[in-house]
C-alpha cells in the first residue's frame, strides 16, 4: 500500500503543490484586507472564515459575502481567487485522471490487490503457471472440485476471458512472467496452504525453470509438469518433480494397451477420464498395418513404443531425414491419395494422423476414408477449437493433447487412489479385467462408473473411525454391499493401508483405522461408503444389526463399548 501511496504523491505533487500555493494566497489576502462591518469599521476576516470562503469559492459552491457584505477591494480579491483555484482544480482532476489511466498506477493496485487475495487464502490452493488450453481444463476442473487456484499468466488476452467463465471458485490472477523466481514467491509458493505447483505453459524450457526454481525456493511443495520433450522430462526428473505429464507417451501407451488388452484400456479409460469425456468410438481397433502420417513427438512415441511388440507400420512425412524417419518411410504428407497408396492403405487396419497441423491431419483422415471405408481412423488435435471438426470427420480416436494432460494432473491431485489402481491394473490377468468388468457394469447398468475414495479416520469418516476404535470388526463387504439398500452398493477396486496398496480387496477383508479403500459405483447415486461414515445409526442398523434400538439406547451403547475398551487397555500390563 506504502507504494501506491508514493506513486500518487509523485505523480501529483505538482498540481498538489499548485493547490497549496493557490489555497494558502487566497487565504492570506482574504485576512489582510480589511472589510467594514455593519457600524462602519473596518475588520479584518480571520484565517477560520477565510479559508471557508476560499473553499466554497474554489468548489464553485458559493454561499455569499460573509459574515459582512464585502468591500470592492474584498470582491475583487474574491473573483482572482475563484479563477485561479478553478484553473487549479481542472489542473489537478486532469492529472488524477490521468493517473488513474497509468499502466504503472494500474498494476500498483493491481500488486497490491493481488498481495492481499494471496494472504487471505484459507484453504489449499494451487498455482497454475501458463494459462493456455490446458491451464483452462486443469482450472476448470479444480473449481469443480472446490479448490482455489492462482493463474500466472504474462499474457492478458487469456486471463480477461476468465470474466466470462461461470466458474464457483474465481482464480486469483498475476499477470507476470512465469520463469522469475521472484513471482513464484509472490503468487504464494511459501503461503503455508500453498498444496502444489502445475506448470503448464507451452514451452517445455519454462516449465523445467519453473520447476527448478519450485524446488530450490520451496522442497516441501509438490511440482506437477507437462513435458512433451523427453531430455526436458528426464531433467525435471533428476531434482525431483513429483509428477511429469508427457501427453505424447501417455497416448502411446494407451494405444499399445488398447491394441493388446483392450479390455485393460476399456476400464484404465472409465476412471481416467472422469473430469473431461474422451472421444473413443465403439469399433474395436484392428489387427494389421499401422500408417503413421507425421513423425513428430507423438509418431515417434506411437512407432517406438508399437514396435517393440512386431506391429507392422509404415511412416510418412515430409522431411524424412530431418525428422529421423525409419528405413522404409515414405516422403510426403499423406493428405494426398498418391502417397497413401503408396503406403498401402487400401489393406492397412489403422491410420494415425499425427503431425502438428489440424487442417492437415483432416485432410489424411477424409482422403484414407475415401479409399479405405473400414479404416480405423486416429487424430491429433493441435487446437481445441478445431475438436469438433475431427468428431464430423468420423475419427474413432480423437487424441486432445490439452484435454488429455488436464486430466492427468487432476487425476493425480484429486484422486491419487486412482493413479494407484491404473498403475497396478496392469497385472491382472484377462480373466480378471473382463470378470471386473462385467461386475461393473452389472453395477452400473452399462453406463460409465464414479470413483470415490474413504478415508476411515476421525475427521473424514468419523462414524466408522468410531465404530473400528471401539475394537469392532468391519469389513469390506459390510460397507460395499448391503441387500437393504441395494441401490446404494459399489464395488471396491484399491485398498490402501500405509505405504501396501492391495488391488481388489476381497470383500471379509478386515479395515483398521486410517485405511483408504477406492470404490466404484453408479453415477448420481450416494454409495454406501457415504451414507455410512458419518451416520451411527445406519452402522447399528446394517453393521451391528441392531435396528431396535432407540436412538438413546444406542448412544448408551456405543458408549459403554468405548468405555469398555478403554478399561481393557488400562488394564493391560505394558509388553
Amino acid at each position: 500500500m506504502s507504494d501506491v501511496f508514493f506513486l500518487v504523491l509523485r505523480r501529483l505533487r505538482i498540481p498538489l503543490i499548485l493547490l497549496v500555493t493557490v489555497y494558502a494566497v487566497a487565504t492570506l489576502g482574504m485576512t489582510l484586507i480589511p472589510g467594514i462591518d455593519p457600524n462602519g469599521q473596518p475588520w479584518h476576516m480571520s484565517f477560520f472564515h477565510a479559508f471557508y470562503f476560499v473553499s466554497i469559492t474554489a468548489t464553485t459552491i458559493g454561499f455569499g459575502e460573509i459574515p459582512y457584505p464585502f468591500t470592492d477591494t474584498q470582491r475583487a480579491w474574491a473573483l482572482i481567487c475563484a479563477y485561479t483555484s478553478v484553473v487549479a482544480w481542472l489542473y489537478a482532476i486532469g492529472n488524477m485522471l490521468k493517473l488513474l489511466q497509468d499502466p504503472t498506477f494500474i498494476n500498483a493496485i493491481a500488486e497490491r490487490t493481488f498481495a492481499k487475495n494471496i494472504k487471505d487464502i484459507d484453504q489449499p490452493f494451487y498455482i497454475i503457471c501458463g494459462y493456455g488450453e490446458t491451464g483452462m481444463f486443469i482450472n476448470q476442473g479444480l473449481s469443480q472440485l472446490g479448490i482455489q487456484t492462482v493463474i500466472i499468466e504474462r499474457n492478458h488476452e487469456r486471463t480477461n476471458s476468465l470474466e466470462l467463465e461461470d466458474l464457483s471458485l474465481p482464480a486469483i490472477i498475476l499477470n507476470a512472467d512465469t520463469t522469475d523466481p521472484r513471482n513464484l514467491e509472490y503468487a504464494g509458493l511459501h503461503h503455508g496452504k500453498c498444496a502444489g505447483i502445475i506448470a503448464v505453459t507451452e514451452d517445455d524450457h519454462t516449465n523445467l525453470m519453473v520447476a527448478v526454481a519450485s524446488k530450490l525456493l520451496n522442497k516441501k511443495v509438490p511440482v506437477i509438469c507437462r513435458s512433451e520433450i523427453q531430455d526436458e522430462a528426464d531433467n525435471m526428473a533428476s531434482f525431483g518433480t513429483n509428477v511429469i505429464v508427457n501427453p505424447f507417451l501417455i497416448f502411446a501407451n494407451r494405444l499399445n494397451l488398447m491394441a493388446h488388452d483392450p479390455s485393460l484400456h476399456h476400464i484404465q479409460n472409465w476412471f481416467i477420464n472422469q473430469h473431461s469425456a474422451q472421444h473413443l468410438t465403439e469399433r474395436p481397433l484392428p489387427k494389421g498395418l499401422w500408417i503413421i502420417c507425421g513423425f513428430g513427438r507423438l509418431g515417434k512415441s506411437i512407432e517406438a513404443i508399437l514396435a517393440k511388440d512386431g506391429i507392422e507400420m509404415v511412416v510418412i512425412d515430409p522431411d524424412l531425414i530431418q525428422s529421423g524417419a525409419p528405413e522404409g518411410s515414405i516422403a510426403g504428407r499423406g493428405t494426398e491419395a498418391k502417397t497413401l497408396l503408396e503406403a498401402g492403405i487400401s489393406d492397412a487396419s489403422v491410420i494415425v494422423a499425427a503431425s502438428n497441423d489440424d487442417a492437415n491431419n483432416l485432410s489424411v483422415m477424409i482422403t484414407a476414408h475415401q479409399i479405405n471405408k473400414q479404416i480405423y481412423t486416429i487424430g491429433r488435435v493441435n487446437d481445441e477449437e478445431n475438436q469438433s471438426l475431427f468428431t464430423q470427420a468420423n475419427c474413432d480416436y480423437i487424441m486432445r493433447r490439452s484435454q488429455l494432460v488436464a486430466n492427468e494432473v487432476l487425476t493425480s491431485i484429486s484422486r491419487p487412489l486412482v493413479s494407484k489402481f491404473i498403475k497396478y491394473s496392469s497385472s491382472l490377468k484377462d480373466d480378471s479385467t473382463e470378470r471386473l468388468i462385467e461386475e461393473i457394469d452389472k453395477l452400473t447398468g452399462r453406463h460409465d462408473p464414479i470413483t470415490w475414495r474413504l478415508l476411515l479416520n476421525a475427521e473424514q469418516a468419523p462414524a466408522l473411525a468410531s465404530h473400528l476404535e471401539q475394537g469392532l470388526p468391519l469389513s469390506v463387504g459390510q460397507i460395499c454391499q448391503n441387500e437393504l439398500l441395494p441401490r446404494s452398493r459399489c464395488l471396491p477396486l484399491l485398498l490402501q493401508r500405509g505405504s501396501v496398496s492391495h488391488l481388489l480387496p476381497s470383500s471379509d477383508t478386515q479395515l483398521m483405522v486410517d485405511d483408504e479403500l477406492l470404490v466404484c459405483g453408479k453415477k448420481r447415486s450416494l454409495l454406501l461408503p457415504q451414507r455410512l461414515r458419518e451416520n451411527n445409526e445406519l452402522i447399528d442398523t446394517l453393521i451391528n444389526k441392531n435396528p431396535r434400538h432407540i436412538p438413546l439406547l444406542r448412544w448408551w451403547r456405543r458408549n459403554a463399548s468405548a468405555r469398555k475398551l478403554k478399561a481393557d487397555q488400562v488394564s493391560k500390563p505394558d509388553a
